[in-house]
């Protein structure tokens, strides 16, 4: 439990509308112009040159940050598609309904976040889906098993898969989780045998 990762959702706005057909169809291809297709072997991958996507996502790790300190549950899976699942590095499937759970228990433990840093890669593009390596960095005053309050900084690395909703970008999967590290109290962490 204590090398959780906290696992973070994206939530991107969608395409802006508009009432004037003409308009719609004239933004539409100004954003086929903003992006770039970029061939890999035998997989093609869509590049957005405008911005959007990742100022969305952007937006959304404000929400995101604001949901964990404020230890909001339903806020923080609201920034969840309803299939979101994560795929440990052991191979295990988490289900949207499994990570709810391990998040309300996460929290629990969390007396208050001092810091959440979050650095978004390079954003690919793949029609209703995007992905990107995310770097995470977050400091807290946890209550661990000892029942006392330690000062807690995990890091990891993970590559996240967003949808696109009606409601905007939200986060579908999380895989490829690299652990980069839990300190305690400012010391590598080893956990009890049992």
């Amino acid at each position: 439990m204590i090398s959780f990762i906290l696992v973070v959702s994206l939530l991107a706005a969608g395409g802006p509308t508009t009432a004037a057909a003409g308009a719609s169809e004239v933004q539409s291809q100004d954003v086929r112009l903003e992006r770039k297709i970029k061939v890999k072997g035998t997989k093609s991958f869509e590049r957005d040159k405008s911005k959007p996507v990742r100022k969305a996502i952007e937006e959304w790790y404000a929400r995101n940050i604001a949901a964990f300190n404020a230890k909001d549950v339903a806020a923080i899976m609201a920034l969840r598609t309803d299939d979101f699942h994560t795929l440990t590095p052991d191979g295990k499937v988490n289900t949207r309904a499994d990570m709810e759970m391990r998040t309300k228990r996460f929290l629990e433990m969390i007396d208050h976040f001092i810091s959440q840093e979050f650095q978004i890669g390079t954003i690919d593009l793949r029609g209703d889906l995007a992905t990107a390596y995310v770097t995470q960095k977050t400091v807290r005053m946890q209550r661990l098993p000892d029942g006392v309050l330690h000062k807690v900084e995990a890091a990891a690395v993970q590559r996240e898969w967003w949808k696109r909703t009606a409601e905007g970008w939200k986060l579908h999967k999380v895989d490829d989780i690299r652990d980069a590290g839990l300190l305690v109290d400012d010391k590598p962490y080893k956990p009890a045998s049992r």
